[in-house]
């Protein structure tokens, strides 16, 4: 098989960091065409950032490459490199001098993700992701098996987004309070439905929901993955 490592570059640069550590992720060992279209969809939005961005997501992505968590292996990994899409995002809206924000060493001090200038104006981007529930986890873990998926969106997950949206305001709001900066929540969205089928359905109800500003200065981007996805490798 050739080396895979030659189309995801970013990502076996973020591997080289824990070679050599067991149990660490091998970007470039899989074969399975669903992976790959996986990995190659990250590589794309990772080649966007600039060095200096990459170094500082590369630096804080690396120990979750060694770190498989025992319920949602992978995921916080994802997690974390998902804030290039945030990075992606404000240069896409025409922002110059897009950064990603160095973590405060404080224990109570909060940072965003990322950081830019449209024209004179401050803008702040905080990437969340909200991943399958735990019942769903527990079912894949069993025996990965068709479940049943709703049709509509549960209580729950409204309650689980409107939560996750003040924690992205408030964490920006901690950071910046300066009259006239503008405050980006970026969602990205793993349904339990793992194929998306009811992708479309979801996505009207989100936009309801987006409708009625459920929560007060912020500004609202999603990202989802098509119908599918995941069945089209």
């Amino acid at each position: 098989m050739k080396s895979e490592c030659s189309n995801l570059v970013r990502l076996c640069e973020l591997q080289d960091q824990a070679r050599g550590i067991p149990g660490s992720y091998d970007f470039d060992a899989s074969d399975n065409p669903i992976e790959l279209k996986f990995l190659r969809d990250i590589e794309s939005e990772l080649q966007g950032l600039d060095s200096v961005s990459w170094d500082l997501l590369k630096s804080e992505a690396a120990p979750l490459v060694a770190k498989k968590d025992l319920k949602r292996g992978w995921q916080p990994l994802w997690d974390k490199l998902n804030e290039a899409k945030g990075y992606n995002y404000l240069v896409g809206m025409g922002c110059s001098e897009v950064r990603f924000i160095r973590r405060a060493s404080g224990k109570y001090r909060r940072t965003p993700d990322v950081e830019g200038m449209l024209g004179q104006t401050k803008v702040f981007c905080e990437v969340k992701t909200i991943n399958p529930s735990e019942g769903e986890m527990a079912h894949r873990s069993r025996d990965f098996s068709v479940s049943t998926t709703l049709i509509r969106l549960p209580a729950e997950f409204f309650n689980k987004l409107k939560k996750t949206l003040e924690t992205a305001r408030d964490q920006m709001a901690a950071y910046c309070s300066a009259v006239g900066t503008r405050k980006i929540a970026f969602v990205v969205i793993n349904y339990d439905d793992m194929l998306h089928r009811f992708v479309e359905n979801y996505s009207r109800q989100i936009d309801a929901f987006v409708a009625t500003k459920p929560v007060p200065d912020l500004e609202i981007a999603f990202d989802v993955k098509p119908a599918f996805y995941f069945a089209t490798a």
